[in-house]
């Protein structure tokens, strides 16, 4: 059984053993997070995306095939070539070292996993199968996908101007309670769905408002 974690990866250095699709996907994954990340691929050849990420200075890269005593200081590795005995021996130096290792070939040889994510903005949603069937965390991810578009990222950037006004609007907890629920209705989240957040802005606004009433005259 797995333990859902987020980590924060500033400043962290993050190597990656392979230039293949795998690796590709695990760099462009790291990167996304938005950390301010060291990125070491190492590998002879890469493909032409990894390559450009190179030119531009996102990852850099050791030109060459992997050997013992290339992990020191790293925080993460992923071994992601496409031959089992090289991610073996990357995974043995890893655990050796006492670093975080995750193996392309080998989920349960990992010591993590990284589920099928979506991310809008700051909200991330994830699935895992715990290695058991990567095609339905794959399949739960683009139903996440449709479920939650990217205007969901927007409105959380509102949401949270939101709630620190409330804390001068609503200074009653009870109060505050009330109005997050309200916040999640399903009609609320429709219009975010729809992308009308202006509207539902409104609509929570409103709400803020009223129920500051009803607690000010005491009928709430």
């Amino acid at each position: 059984m797995l333990y859902p974690l987020n980590i924060d990866l500033s400043g962290r250095t993050i190597i990656v053993v392979g230039g293949g699709k795998v690796a590709e996907r695990k760099v462009c994954g790291i990167l996304a997070a938005g950390a301010d990340v060291s990125v070491r691929v190492i590998a002879p050849d890469m493909s032409a995306r990894l390559r450009a990420l190179a030119r531009t200075g996102k990852i850099a890269w050791m030109k060459e095939s992997y050997s013992y005593r290339m992990l020191e200081g790293a925080f993460l590795v992923y071994a992601a070539t496409d031959k089992r005995e090289i991610n073996a021996s990357v995974a043995a130096e890893a655990k050796e070292c006492g670093i975080l290792v995750n193996i392309a070939d080998d989920p349960y040889g990992s010591s993590f996993q990284i589920p099928s994510s979506v991310r809008r903005g700051d909200l991330l949603l994830t699935a895992s199968t715990g290695g058991g069937s990567p095609a339905l965390a794959r399949s739960i991810r683009m139903e996440l996908e449709q479920l939650y578009p990217a205007a969901f990222g927007l409105w959380l950037k509102r949401v949270v101007i939101l709630r620190s006004e409330l804390q001068a609007m609503l200074p009653i907890g009870k109060d505050r309670r009330l109005y997050w629920r309200m916040a999640l209705r399903p009609d609320i989240l429709a219009m975010v769905r729809n992308g009308e957040l202006e509207k539902a802005e409104v609509e929570l606004r409103n709400a803020a408002l009223d129920i500051g009433a009803q607690s000010s005259d005491g009928s709430g």
